[in-house]
């Protein structure tokens, strides 16, 4: 076939790789640019001859300026291959760079604001312990006078028994009957709170009452003095300095009523250890009449077994419900005293993920909830709490099983999904001024 004018003409597509088929054996080569006629078409997919397939046929570049392409669609900011699904739901992550805990020494974000002490120091001194005749100015009514016994002490020996009761009075009404001790208070006296111990039999109304005024006007009503199956209660009331008038009523049948309830309670009142603190602000040197968390000495304690403790973050202190990991019940407990003339408004901002009755974050004054908050929040709540005038001893309490359920019931509620945890801080205490 020399100096043919046959041309072999190869149709390949666009950007494709040439049909892989073996070559021919022999091919003849065609003459480059005659302008021949003659053509013979041979389709890139088929073989131009019958030479036979290889046993493996050869792969194409995958790259070589080929336009196939292989697209995977990934969700933004998830992984292509997910992990499978836990079997409890994942909890997302709540306020990153603010729950990271830290220990409670002091060494992190916010644990120079939380004065935290291993107990708390007693700021008061015992103005009459009643177990010898006292020095102090008592004035005893001459009916049914209060008198040095020995039958109940809070502490020592002796105490102080109001002249009313079982032996000397029955059910029998008609007119009320009072027991009077007033004490009258230097004119160096420096102003502050009294404390005391009670001790009653029943302090039921109608039948019985106790209450105790200044100059008069009663700081300590009977609502407030009801009797303590448990023994002895303490009370307070605010005496100003100088020179003033304290005086402690015990009263049989205050309505003067013909007849009153049967009672079977033993009645009595008696009263010991009798003590003075100055006010919370006076020990201030600046004398403000705002508290924060730097003016304020708490003790930061578990009440069982597992230690649960509150916990430094650099949002304040949170507790959590899983460090109590024997107890079906407990709390972890953050308290402090105040000692104020006219009362206040204690301030601080909560953060709650629990769910009653399994947990619940409380405020206690003087061992009664004052303020319970549980509940899923998605940020921090600023709130407010009227704080009496007096003694008043603050307990912030992250409570696991408050109500002392058994596991059995809490099991039947269905599953928690909530993280058990209460996160506190700006805890503050801004004093009435008048």
């Amino acid at each position: 076939n020399d100096n043919t004018n046959d041309v072999v003409v190869v149709s390949v597509p666009e950007n494709k790789p040439a049909d892989p088929t073996p070559r021919p054996t022999k091919r003849p080569k065609p003459a480059k640019n005659d302008n021949t006629n003659n053509v013979v078409s041979v389709s890139a997919n088929k073989p131009a001859n019958s030479t036979p397939r290889p046993t493996r046929r050869p792969k194409a570049a995958k790259n070589d300026n080929t336009n196939d392409v292989v697209v995977v669609s990934v969700p933004e900011n998830k992984p292509a291959d997910p992990t499978p699904r836990p079997t409890k739901r994942p909890k997302p992550a709540k306020n990153d760079n603010t729950n990271d805990v830290s220990d409670s020494s002091g060494n992190s974000g916010g644990s120079s604001e939380w004065n935290f002490v291993k107990s708390l120091a007693d700021t008061s001194s015992q103005f009459d312990g009643f177990e010898r005749t006292s020095g102090m100015d008592w004035d005893i009514s001459s009916n049914d006078p209060w008198s040095l016994s020995n039958t109940y002490s809070y502490e020592g020996a002796i105490s102080f028994q109001s002249g009313i009761n079982s032996n000397r009075y029955n059910l029998d009404g008609g007119k009320p009957v009072f027991s009077n001790a007033t004490l009258t208070t230097p004119m160096q006296f420096e102003g502050g709170v009294l404390t005391f111990m009670i001790l009653a039999g029943q302090l039921q109304l109608p039948n019985e009452a106790f209450f105790v005024s200044v100059d008069g006007k009663v700081e300590l009503p009977p609502a407030l003095t009801n009797a303590n199956p448990d023994g002895w209660v303490e009370y307070s009331v605010v005496v100003p300095e100088g020179t003033h008038k304290v005086t402690w009523s015990h009263v049989y049948n205050p309505f003067g009523m013909e007849s009153l309830p049967l009672s079977t309670n033993v009645v009595g009142l008696w009263m010991d250890d009798l003590r003075y603190a100055p006010f919370t602000s006076d020990r201030l040197d600046n004398n403000a009449n705002v508290l924060d968390l730097s003016d304020l000495k708490m003790t930061n304690n578990a009440d069982g077994v597992d230690s649960a403790v509150w916990k430094v973050d650099s949002t304040g202190v949170v507790a959590s419900t899983s460090d109590f990991k024997n107890e079906i019940d407990g709390s972890a407990d953050i308290q402090f005293v105040l000692h104020s003339r006219f009362g206040g408004t204690l301030k601080y901002k909560v953060k709650a993920d629990t769910t009653a009755p399994h947990d619940d974050f409380a405020i206690l004054f003087n061992g009664d909830v004052r303020d319970a908050v549980f509940g899923e929040m998605v940020s921090f709540e600023h709130r407010e709490l009227v704080v009496p005038p007096g003694k008043q001893v603050v307990t912030l309490r992250h409570r696991k099983n408050p109500g002392r359920f058994g596991g059995g019931l809490l099991n039947s509620l269905g599953e928690v999904w909530t993280m058990g945890k209460t996160w506190l801080g700006d805890l503050s205490f801004v004093e009435n001024v008048y």
